[in-house]
């Protein structure tokens, strides 16, 4: 046995140290997880079967599910990398092959525990100490190997990293429900627009499930002088990572209407100093034999906070708050109006233009002061 194939008896003793401590910490993590299946199951009694409570219990269920195996897993791994690290120890013809191969358990183990030791709960963090100390006594142990064993190392490395990420699922967003109902939104604006008239229509079944929102308001709303009459449409869900709502380039096509235009305009709202929104300023013609009503529509994104136009963006902000939790809403201002001859609609001093510019200033400020939550109160981060 030469220098290089010899094992590092104390490093290799300081790995199988670590990885002794990840066994009851692995131990302890799915059995606190089967506690909150059972108090999920608990509530997902309690709740109407078809609503998005009970929607959101069964996801939260089924990933608690997930973390029991992922515990049972991180247990056989340690005790797997114990083992191999024995081997290795002994310095007996070809054990220097079993030091390769505890990289495997041990890779595992730092990954497995990670991606929950973002959440700063006791246990994940012990975990994924319990895990990093045993990658880092690990490489006491592989740092004397000839260059042909460094390269197995290498390529279990490699092997490991594709097989977890082929089996892992990002975790579930913590939710973070809306601070009130936006049904109540509907008094608030009618009292801040006297002489105007209006209610929170509700959807048919079938459009509500296809919206797949927690909340939504579709507050449609009157002026005292007839014209110009406005809907608010508003949905909000508690994570961040469901299906994006409905775009009005979308659905208002889909009922017939013809876009004409579409950009996005900065803005700065009087009630929101020092916040930006650019929302997407949309022009659409009436159907086919549907008068000669047009519709301008102001349209944004709301991921925890941050304010985005763009639908795909929108997804990957979604994406990054999968660990601490964030919120996804939308808003849509529709002012419906008859064309009038030599009027430029999308012009910033326009009459529909300014209309829903007051509109916004009313709903975005509102929203923002009162519904939001903020992620910070609510432990999203």
């Amino acid at each position: 046995m030469n220098e290089h194939t010899t094992i590092r008896r104390p490093w290799a003793i300081a790995a199988l140290v670590f990885l002794a401590a990840a066994i009851p910490l692995g131990i302890v993590w799915p059995l606190s997880s089967q506690a909150k299946r059972q108090t999920l199951a608990a509530r997902a009694a309690s709740v109407a079967p078809q609503s998005p409570e009970a929607r959101r219990v069964a996801t939260q269920i089924a990933q608690e599910r997930r973390n029991v195996g992922f515990g049972w897993a991180d247990i056989g791994a340690a005790a797997v990398g114990m083992g191999l690290l024995i081997f290795a120890a002994t310095n007996r013809p070809r054990s220097p092959w079993g030091a390769v191969a505890a990289v495997a358990p041990i890779i595992y183990l730092v990954l497995s525990a990670a991606w929950m030791a973002v959440s700063r709960e006791t246990v994940p963090v012990l975990r994924l100490a319990a895990a990093s100390g045993a990658m880092a006594a690990y490489g006491g142990v592989v740092l004397p190997l000839s260059g042909r064993l460094k390269y197995g190392v290498c390529c279990a490395c490699l092997g490991t990293l594709a097989l977890f990420f082929g089996l892992w699922e990002p975790p579930l967003p913590k939710p973070i429900p809306i601070r009130k109902p936006l049904g109540t939104m509907e008094a608030v604006l009618l009292r801040a627009l006297p002489g105007w008239t209006g209610h929170d229509k509700r959807l048919d079944e079938a459009t509500e499930k296809s919206l797949g929102a927690d909340e939504y308001l579709n507050l449609e709303l009157k002026p005292p002088e007839g014209d110009y009459a406005v809907t608010i449409f508003v949905t909000y869900n508690a994570n961040a990572m469901s299906k994006v709502p409905h775009v009005p380039w979308v659905c208002m096509v889909q009922s017939g209407f013809r876009k004409v235009s579409m950009r996005q305009d900065e803005l700065t709202l009087e009630r929101m100093p020092g916040r930006e929104i650019k929302p997407n300023v949309l022009l659409f013609d009436p159907p086919e034999g549907m008068g000669r009503t047009r519709a301008l529509i102001f349209h944004y994104f709301n991921v925890g906070g941050v304010y985005t136009w763009n639908r795909e963006w929108t997804r990957v902000l979604a994406t990054s708050g999968s660990l601490t939790g964030s919120y996804l809403s939308q808003t849509q201002i529709v002012v419906y109006f008859e064309p009038r001859e030599g009027e430029d609609p999308t012009a910033r001093g326009s009459k529909p233009y300014q209309r829903g510019l007051e509109m916004l200033n009313l709903v975005a400020p509102l929203l923002e002061k009162e519904y939001y939550p903020s992620l910070n109160e609510a432990g999203g981060g």
